[in-house]
């Protein structure tokens, strides 16, 4: 049915097979660990290596910015113009909070029920929420292959997670992991950044 899907209406991809692939066995990690996040243990008492880790996975995973680059992805590798890349970006991440609500439904432990109105509300932000930025992401991973400086935005988001997450996420073992790991993808991004920019640079003077 996806591979169908993605043929159909001009949009087009190199790989649909992949594509369904991947939509389907990464969208499935995404949402197991985004759930996994929701459901951590309590940080400031001793936990075992092995909770550390999940925990850490299962945050890194479900943080805006992962959500972003796993859109990216399709783009990068499966779309052949644009449109087909905001397309697959688009439902790659909509599968993916499909997957986050049809298995959070099974751990849901609150005695109190949201209405069927504060369900609709709930469904047609995250949904919204998450097909604009699976198609912003789907066309960043495309255009990444024309300019590498559209990393640029991966970065901005980085650090605007970074902004949010506030100084209580520096207080705990597992928001200083996070933050650590955003800011070395910051570092490694500008550095990758500054190589491809020095390297054109050399470019053009030797022409």
């Amino acid at each position: 049915m996806l591979k169908s899907l993605c043929g159909r209406g001009g949009y087009f991809l190199k790989n649909r097979s992949g594509f369904a692939l991947y939509t389907c066995v990464v969208g499935l990690i995404v949402g197991v660990f985004s759930v996994a996040s929701d459901h951590l243990p309590y940080t400031r008492v001793h936990i075992t290596l092995f909770q550390f880790i999940r925990s850490y996975v299962a945050v890194m995973v479900n943080s805006l910015p992962f959500w972003f680059i796993f859109a990216m992805v399709p783009g990068f590798s499966f779309a052949k113009d644009l449109k087909s890349a905001m397309f697959a970006g688009g439902i790659h991440t909509i599968i993916a909070i499909t997957y986050y609500f049809v298995i959070g439904y099974f751990f849901d432990d609150n005695p109190v029920k949201p209405t069927i109105n504060d369900q609709v509300r709930v469904f047609v932000s995250w949904y919204g929420a998450s097909a604009i930025g699976g198609v912003a992401g789907g066309a960043a991973g495309f255009m990444f292959k024309r300019n590498p400086f559209v990393l640029i935005i991966v970065m901005l988001g980085l650090l605007l997670q970074l902004i949010l997450s506030g100084p209580e996420s520096w207080r705990n073992e597992l928001g200083i992991a996070q933050n650590l790991t955003f800011c070395l993808m910051v570092v490694g991004f500008a550095a990758y950044l500054m190589f491809i920019w020095k390297r054109k640079k050399s470019n053009y003077s030797s022409a």
